[in-house]
């Protein structure tokens, strides 16, 4: 027997069945990418062509070496076959047995031999479970099993549904192959509608029946323990029976109360058991109430999730559980409830796993615009689709296909297979009473919630580098949270699907912009936002935009926006904490006083107040936490208020004694201890800074900007004034200042005193200093961290000190994460280590953003491209926002329009060129 041949009986954890009479499977490959096993391998074209080798199954071959990459959109796409072979041998237990050999999933058409004879009919689809008995082919001793997989499929309809599409095509044995015994009178597979009140039948999918004479049931928890007695049903003439029974105690299912049960089935004659499966499900009643809304179990309930693709860059879409459970636990912590397979069935396990962590699932039949599937090549695959499927309780819809890649004459199919007939929706249109219309702007997006009809969009706000996603997310949810029509939203999509060639030196590419759109990086790095999710999705709410009152006695408001989980299932904990100062080594903040506490009793979809039990010596600390944590010990969101203004925390940093700099008329430089520091004559700009024979290249600032011009002219005089202690530089008549005023301090301070008058819209609007991006080693600040923001993209972020490295970000090269050009909001202070040293900048300010050099701009970026003011340091009373794919963001909400300036803005800066003690 080969090593790689490995054996499992297909038993509940808890629930034992009796002896023989289990299937039982083989795996002839690994079950996922981290248990591969080689096989041997030859592919006709590309890379490596008519050389036999060994390959990892499950795999796609462009990953391993051989033949070529061919992304969706690409008109000419390799016509490879991928030539599969390798020998096992049969358990001598396993003589009298049926036996069937399963491919979980192979890209496109596969012929499938055994000892030479074809195992059946070429099988076309890639994405879908199929079996071959094979029990005539087998013989004692060594088997030979040889897979031709054909990339492209010789039925056009499939070429156009799976291969003619935005997302990369690959090619080989993906998911993992098996071999499966059963006895010769056999339950082929069942199918389970179990409802919220107990009421549940099983509908036994039957083969082979000759003397078999009775079918029999009995539920279980996940304890083993029986839930009601056995119930029966006689077997006929037909190879279709249902079984019914009614039970009661039964905890139901649903993505905050995951509860799943075990229905174990029995085929007997005589009373003598002959095969049992055992399937796992959930009592869950799921509805869809036209013009009402969405149902689980009686109660509203919300949709918050994400578009997935099955993928990870060094092994395409071949995956393992691991990642799969991953890829669930990732959107729980973005505070999601639902994911939608696109654009096809996923993993076996990955269901599984959103059973068991709970998730809403939409499963979707693969289809990418015109044309779809053909009606008899898509009635053979929502049968395969459904018979693996249709038992998972996180399942709530089928998908018919993806933006007009649905034939409907299919629609009715899914219903001929699925007891619990779900909805069946077409992602993109009005069906099934369910408007799931894609990237709506704004305003519409306003008249569809008054249309009547549930709004469920199945893709928005699409990503595209920084762009969409987090980015006008709050205003869309703002807009649709609250009415019963909101049936959720999917936002497209959770990664970027970028490919790790190993033929073109490790770059990882996106084919371009048709890829980079995920709220992760290509190996699921956290971008930005995926923190403003989270805080905007999170189900237990506090407005980010409430402030502490003076008068705060520890009462803050909340809204429980759980759909079924009261807030005394939760509980919080606070801290006060100091920010640590810019000499400190440490980042983040010191606690000061700390505490713990059980949520109210709060329904859900409920307001209600948290009470903190805070210390009176309170206002010594600069900042307050508070934690949210579920159920299940899950941090949901943070969220933080300053006690502590920015004026209080720099008072801390910066020294204003020693004595008085001296002033050189001549050359307009300051001298103050070890530093000096040169002033345009003409223009008050700071243009040269040295510390000893050190220079500083912090220049050319301040100098006003702004999206709509600058303006210009104008006498400008500059007027030294000498304090005890200090050097003012007054720049009078300045076109851009009302003011303008530079104080040199005797301990080598600088301090910088600006206003000026601005009325209109504007995209940024503030002053700017050049600063060269290549002397850059390191960041750390304190703001709102640790990512940067947008005009649209502000929620997500804690006050904090925080510190990088630093690095800019090179589409379509290593795609490293974090990024650290970028504005960043609640800007306090900040130091930049530098080959010159370090320079420490802060503010008395409490509503300055401070931006951070600058990032090119990715392949064809359309709205998402970025805009950045002159200079590379900037601090800033307005900055902009970003869009998506699709649209500018002026077609979103009002925090994705242009900042409206009005009146007179002002701003105070401290810089020291060292790291302030």
């Amino acid at each position: 027997m080969n090593k790689f041949f490995c054996f499992l009986l297909l038993v509940g954890t808890t629930v034992l069945a009796a002896p023989g009479v289990e299937t039982e499977t083989v795996f002839l490959s690994g079950r996922g990418t981290d248990s591969a096993v080689d096989w041997d391998f030859m592919v006709t074209g590309g890379r490596r062509a008519n050389e036999w080798a060994k390959i990892s199954v499950p795999s796609n071959w462009e990953l391993q070496g051989f033949g070529d990459y061919n992304y969706g959109h690409d008109k000419n796409k390799a016509d490879e076959t991928g030539r599969y072979k390798t020998t096992f041998d049969i358990p001598d237990r396993w003589a009298g047995k049926r036996i069937f050999i399963v491919f979980d999933g192979a890209m496109t058409d596969t012929e499938v031999r055994i000892n030479g004879v074809s195992a059946g009919p070429m099988h076309q689809g890639g994405f879908y479970r199929f079996e071959y008995e094979i029990t005539n082919l087998l013989h004692p001793g060594e088997n030979r099993i040889e897979a031709d997989v054909h990339k492209k499929s010789a039925n056009k309809s499939i070429n156009f549904a799976e291969r003619q599409s935005d997302f990369w095509v690959f090619g080989g044995i993906f998911r993992p192959v098996f071999l499966k015994a059963v006895p010769q009178e056999y339950i082929d597979w069942t199918a389970v509608d179990a409802k919220a009140d107990g009421d549940f039948s099983l509908t036994v999918h039957l083969g082979g029946i000759q003397n078999a004479d009775r079918l029999q049931a009995k539920i279980y928890d996940r304890s083993g323990q029986p839930l009601g007695e056995s119930f029966f049903a006689a077997i006929g003439s037909d190879t279709v029976v249902t079984l019914n029974t009614m039970v009661s105690g039964q905890k139901n299912w649903s993505a905050e109360t995951p509860n799943l049960y075990t229905v174990q089935a029995t085929l007997l004659r005589d009373e003598t058991p002959i095969h049992t499966v055992q399937e796992r499900f959930g009592f869950r009643t799921f509805e869809v109430r036209d013009g009402q809304g969405l149902f689980l179990n009686g109660r509203p309930v919300v949709l918050k999730g994400c578009d997935r693709h099955s993928f990870w860059p060094t092994t395409g879409r071949a995956l393992n559980r691991r990642q799969c459970r991953d890829d669930i636990l990732t959107m729980k912590e973005m505070n999601m409830n639902a994911v939608r397979m696109s654009h096809y069935p996923p993993d076996a396990y990955f269901l599984d796993l959103c059973d068991e962590l709970g998730m809403y699932v939409l499963d979707e039949l693969t289809g990418w615009q015109k044309p779809p599937y053909d009606t008899p090549t898509g009635e053979r695959l929502v049968w395969e689709m459904l018979k693996r499927d249709v038992n998972h309780a996180a399942v709530l819809f089928w998908d018919n296909g993806n933006e007009g890649g649905w034939n409907t004459e299919l629609d009715d199919e899914f219903g001929k297979w699925d007891p619990q007939h779900r909805r069946v929706l077409h992602p993109w249109e009005l069906h099934g009473g369910v408007d799931t219309d894609h990237y709506e702007s704004y305003p519409s997006t306003e008249n569809k919630m008054k249309a009547g009809h549930i709004f469920m969009p199945t893709e928005y706000l699409h990503g595209l580098y920084d762009g969409g996603l987090g980015a006008g997310l709050e205003d869309y949810w703002n807009l649709m949270w609250g009415n019963p029509l909101t049936g959720g939203m999917f936002l497209w999509v959770f990664a970027d699907e970028g490919v790790l060639r190993t033929d073109q030196n490790g770059r990882i590419d996106t084919d371009g912009n048709h890829a980079p759109d995920g709220i992760l990086g290509p190996f699921h790095q956290k971008e930005a936002s995926f923190f403003t999710i989270r805080e905007i999705w999170s189900p237990v709410y506090i407005d980010s935009n409430w402030d502490l009152p003076k008068d705060f006695t520890g009462e803050i408001p909340v809204e429980n926006r759980y759909d079924f989980t009261n807030l005394n299932q939760c509980r919080f904990q606070w801290r006060l904490a100091m920010f640590r100062n810019p000499a400190d080594a440490a980042a983040g903040s010191r606690t000061l006083f700390r505490g713990e506490f059980q949520g109210p009793d709060i329904p859900a979809r409920a307001k209600g107040r948290l009470q903190l039990d805070l210390p009176k010596n309170r206002r010594d600390a600069d900042v307050l936490e508070l934690t949210a944590i579920d159920k299940n010990d899950h941090p949901l969101f943070t969220w933080e208020w300053r006690i502590a203004a920015a004026k209080k925390v720099t008072q801390r940093l910066v020294r204003r004694t020693g004595d008085t700099p001296m002033f050189d008329k001549k050359t307009f430089t300051a001298t103050s201890g070890s530093f000096q520091f040169t002033f345009g004559k003409k223009n008050g700009e700071l243009i040269g800074v040295k510390n000893g024979r050190v220079s500083i290249p912090l220049a050319n600032g301040p100098r006003f900007v702004c999206s709509d011009g600058e303006p210009g002219g104008g006498k400008i005089k500059v007027r030294i004034v000498k304090n005890e202690n200090a050097l003012l530089l007054d720049v009078l008549h300045h076109a851009a200042f009302e003011k303008l005023r530079w104080t040199i301090y005797g301990s080598g301070w600088l301090q910088l005193d600006y206003s000026y008058a601005h009325t209109g819209a504007v995209d940024f609007m503030g002053v700017s200093f050049d600063f060269p991006e290549d002397r850059m080693n390191e960041v750390k600040w304190l703001g709102k961290g640790p990512y940067r923001v947008w005009k649209n993209r502000l929620k997500g972020g804690t006050i904090d000190v925080w510190r990088t490295d630093y690095r800019n970000f090179k589409i379509n090269t290593a795609w490293d994460y974090p990024v650290t050009p970028g504005y960043y909001a609640d800007f306090n202070w900040l130091v930049l280590k530098t080959t010159a040293g370090p320079l420490t900048i802060a503010t008395d300010n409490n509503d300055l953003f401070l931006r951070l050099f600058a990032q090119e701009d990715g392949d064809d970026p359309r709205h998402t491209k970025m805009i950045w003011p002159d200079g590379d340091i900037s601090f800033l009373h307005a900055i902009p926002a970003i869009g998506t794919k699709f649209k500018p963001a002026r077609a979103y909400g009002p925090m994705s329009q242009k900042f409206q300036a009005e009146g007179t803005y002002s701003g105070r800066l401290y810089f020291y060129f060292g790291l302030p003690e």
